[in-house]
C-alpha cells in the first residue's frame, strides 16, 4: 500500500501544474504518514514481545521507502513554496491594478455627468476588475469594501437621476434626521457597552434606510458618522486600555526613569535653593510612581531597581554637597559678615548714585560668598538686609521729595512755554532777542522736572523758541548754543558721569578741529602762482568757519562748567 502511495506522489510530481495537483499530492502525503504511523506501531508490539535488555529502547527500522517518501515531501515543499511565493507576487501586482480600477470609479462618479457614457466607463471598469484576480488577504477587505462603496455610490447617483421619487427622498430624509437625533443622544448613556451597541443599532439602521434628497445627503452622512464614529473610537480606546494595562503602566514608570535619570544627569547651578526645587521633583516623582501601578510581574521588579538605583545616586550627590557646603559655610560666614560691616558703613550715606552702586555690588558679593549654615545664614541675612533697607529707604525718602519738587518744576515750564507760544515779535529785533533771551534765563532757572516728561517739554519748548528764531534769522551758532541749554539740562539730570562725557566729546571736537586749522595753514604756503590767490581765499573761509566752530563748542563747555557748578551748589 504505502509503495502505491509512493508511486501516486512520484507520478503527481510530474506534473508541472502545481495547483491542479496540489490537494491531491496533499492526501497522499497524509495518507502515507497514517500507514507508517501503523508500521511503526506494529514494529513496536513485536519488538515488545521480544526479550530486551532494561536499557535497550525501540528503534523504528525505516525503509527505502521511507528515505524516497523524506525526499518528495520535500520536492513537494519547495515547489509548493514558490508557488506561494508566487501567488504572493501576483496579489501584490493585483492590489495595484485594482487600487488604480478603484481610482478610476472614484473619477467617473466625481466627474462624469452624462449617464449614457457613466455607465459605459464604469462596465469598463467592473469588466477589468472581474478580470483581476485575489489581491493579498491583509488587504482584501480594505479594497473590496471601497470599491463596493464607491459601486453603491455611483448606482445611488443613477437611481437619484432615474429612479427616486420625491416623497421617497423626502420619506428617508425624515428617516436620518430621527437618526441623527438618537445619536446626538449617545453620549448620555453612561454604560460604554450599551453605547456601543446602540451605537451599531442605529448605524445599521442608517445604512439600511434608502438615498435622501442630494442637497443634504453628504452634510446629514458627515453629520450622523461624525457623532458614531467617536463612539466607537471610545469603545476601541477601552478595550485597548484594558487589554493593554500593564504595558501601559510600564510606559508611564519607563517616562518617571527617564525623568529621574535626566535630572541625575543633567547639569544645575548647584545651591540650596536647587537642591530644594530637585528634591521636591524627586519626591514627587516617588509619589507618580506609587500612582501608576503595577507594570507586570516581568517587568516591575527591573524598572523598580532602575528607578531605585537612580533615587540612590540623587540622595547621595545631594549629601555629598551638603557635606561640603558645610565645610565651606566657616569661610562664607566670615566673607559675609565683612560684607555686612562695610553696608552698615554705608547706609548714612547721602551719595545716592555712587552708593547705591556699591550696594548694589555688596549684594552680588554676597550671593558669591556661598552659603553659611543654616544656623547662621537667616541671621546674617537679616542683618545685612537690614543694613541695605535703611540705605534705599532712605534713598526713597529723598527721591520721593525731589520728585514732588520735579512735578512742580514741570508745572513751571508748561507755563513758560505757554508764554513763548503767546509771545507775539514787535518790530524791534534787538527787543524780540532780549525778550527771547529772557525766556530762555527763566527757563534755565526753574529746576529738573521728572524724567519721563523732560523730553515732552523740551522739544516743545525749543519748537516755539524755533519759531521766533526763524522769524528773526537768527543764525546757526547763536542758535545752537541757545538750543544746547536745553540738552545741558537733560544731561544734568543724568549725572555727574553723563556731563564729564560730553565735555571729554565736545573738547575732543577742539582738538580736531584745531588739527583742520594747522593743516589748511600748512596747506597754504604751498600754493602759489596764477589761480593760488582764490584757493588761499577759500582756505581763509574754512579756517574762519572752524575757529567760529570752536567758539560755539567754548560756548557749551562754559555752559556745562555752569550746570557742574549749580548741581555742586
Amino acid at each position: 500500500m504505502r509503495s502505491e502511495l509512493l508511486q501516486r506522489i512520484q507520478d503527481l510530481l510530474q506534473n508541472e501544474d502545481l495547483e491542479a495537483i496540489r490537494k491531491d499530492v496533499r492526501n497522499a502525503i497524509q495518507s502515507f504518514r497514517a500507514l507508517t504511523q501503523d508500521e511503526i506501531r506494529s514494529q513496536k508490539e513485536a519488538w515488545e514481545k521480544e526479550e530486551h535488555e532494561l536499557d535497550e529502547t525501540f528503534v523504528y527500522k525505516s525503509t527505502e521507502e521511507d528515505e524516497k517518501f523524506e525526499e518528495l515531501a520535500k520536492e513537494f515543499k519547495t515547489r509548493e513554496n514558490a508557488w506561494k511565493a508566487q501567488i504572493a507576487e501576483e496579489q501584490r501586482a493585483n492590489l495595484v491594478l485594482k487600487q488604480g480600477l478603484i481610482q478610476e470609479l472614484r473619477n467617473i462618479i466625481q466627474e462624469e455627468e452624462n449617464i449614457g457614457k457613466a455607465f459605459d466607463s464604469f462596465n469598463k471598469v467592473r469588466e477589468k476588475w472581474d478580470a483581476v484576480g485575489d489581491v493579498p488577504g491583509n488587504n482584501y477587505k480594505e479594497v473590496h469594501d471601497e470599491y463596493y462603496r464607491l459601486r453603491d455610490e455611483f448606482f445611488y447617483n443613477i437611481n437619484i437621476y432615474k429612479q427616486l421619487q420625491e416623497n421617497d427622498l423626502q420619506v428617508n430624509h425624515k428617516k436620518k434626521v430621527e437618526l441623527i437625533e438618537k445619536a446626538e443622544k449617545l453620549g448620555e448613556i453612561e454604560d460604554i457597552k450599551e453605547r456601543e451597541k446602540t451605537a451599531r443599532d442605529i448605524q445599521k439602521q442608517w445604512l439600511d434606510v434608502g438615498p435622501s434628497p442630494r442637497e443634504t445627503y453628504k452634510e446629514m452622512g458627515d453629520k450622523f458618522f461624525s457623532l458614531t464614529k467617536p463612539v466607537f473610537e471610545e469603545v476601541k480606546a477601552h478595550y485597548e486600555k484594558v487589554r493593554e494595562g500593564f504595558e501601559e503602566n510600564k510606559k508611564l514608570k519607563d517616562a518617571v526613569i527617564n525623568e529621574l535619570r535626566e535630572l541625575v544627569e543633567g547639569d544645575f547651578d548647584p545651591n540650596h535653593k536647587a537642591w530644594q526645587k530637585l528634591t521636591n521633583k524627586v519626591i514627587e516623582m516617588q509619589k507618580k510612581w506609587k500612582e501608576i501601578g503595577f507594570a507586570g510581574k516581568e517587568h516591575n521588579e527591573s524598572l523598580w531597581k532602575q528607578f531605585r538605583e537612580l533615587a540612590d545616586v540623587f540622595f547621595q550627590q545631594k549629601q555629598v554637597y551638603y557635606d561640603k557646603m558645610k565645610e565651606d559655610g566657616k569661610g562664607a560666614k566670615k566673607a559675609k559678615m565683612a560684607l555686612i560691616e562695610k553696608a552698615e558703613s554705608l547706609k548714612e550715606s547721602t551719595d545716592w548714585r555712587e552708593t547705591t552702586q556699591a550696594m548694589l555690588q555688596l549684594q552680588k558679593d554676597w550671593k558669591n560668598a556661598g552659603t553659611c549654615p543654616p544656623s547662621d545664614e537667616h541671621r546674617l541675612w537679616r542683618k545685612f538686609h537690614k543694613a541695605q533697607d535703611h540705605f534705599f529707604n532712605a534713598k526713597k525718602s529723598q527721591f520721593a521729595e525731589r520728585n514732588k519738587e520735579e512735578k512742580a518744576n514741570l508745572e513751571l515750564k508748561r507755563n513758560i512755554i505757554k508764554k513763548v507760544e503767546e509771545f507775539k515779535l514787535s518790530k524791534n529785533r534787538a527787543d524780540d532777542l532780549n525778550k527771547l533771551k529772557g525766556f530762555s534765563e527763566e527757563w534755565k532757572a526753574v529746576g529738573f522736572v521728572p524724567r519721563k516728561n523732560m523730553d515732552e517739554v523740551v522739544k516743545k519748548f525749543s519748537n516755539a523758541m524755533d519759531i521766533h528764531y526763524d522769524s528773526l534769522s537768527v543764525d546757526r551758532s547763536e542758535r545752537s548754543i541757545s538750543n544746547y541749554s536745553d540738552r545741558v539740562e537733560r544731561l544734568a539730570q543724568g549725572g555727574d558721569r553723563d556731563i564729564k562725557r560730553e565735555q571729554s566729546i565736545l573738547r575732543e571736537k577742539i582738538n580736531r578741529l584745531n588739527s583742520k586749522i594747522s593743516s589748511t595753514e600748512e596747506n597754504m604756503s604751498r600754493f602759489t602762482g596764477k589761480g593760488a590767490q582764490r584757493i588761499l581765499d577759500q582756505a581763509e573761509k574754512t579756517i574762519k568757519g572752524y575757529q567760529r566752530e570752536i567758539e560755539e563748542i567754548k560756548a557749551k563747555l562754559k555752559l556745562l562748567r555752569e550746570a557742574v557748578a549749580e548741581k555742586s551748589s
